[in-house]
């Protein structure tokens, strides 16, 4: 599961750049990282509750706060 989960967030043209950690357990998804936008953060979401057995995300991913 975790590797599925991986898979379709470097698939992904929102989240690929982005070195985001997963971790499950027992149907639960992990993920910890840092992303530039919020539209990133809820992609990584949406992308991890696509996999088959996934029951719930837990998105941990902080948005990187830009200077401009």
């Amino acid at each position: 599961m975790t590797a599925k989960v991986k898979a379709k967030l470097v698939d992904d043209p929102a989240t690929k750049a982005y070195q985001i950690d997963v971790e499950t357990f027992k149907g639960t998804v992990q993920l910890n990282g840092v992303v530039d936008s919020a539209e990133a953060r809820a992609r990584a979401t949406e992308l991890a509750k696509e996999v088959g057995g996934v029951k719930d995300v837990k998105n941990s991913l902080q948005v990187r706060k830009s200077d401009g």
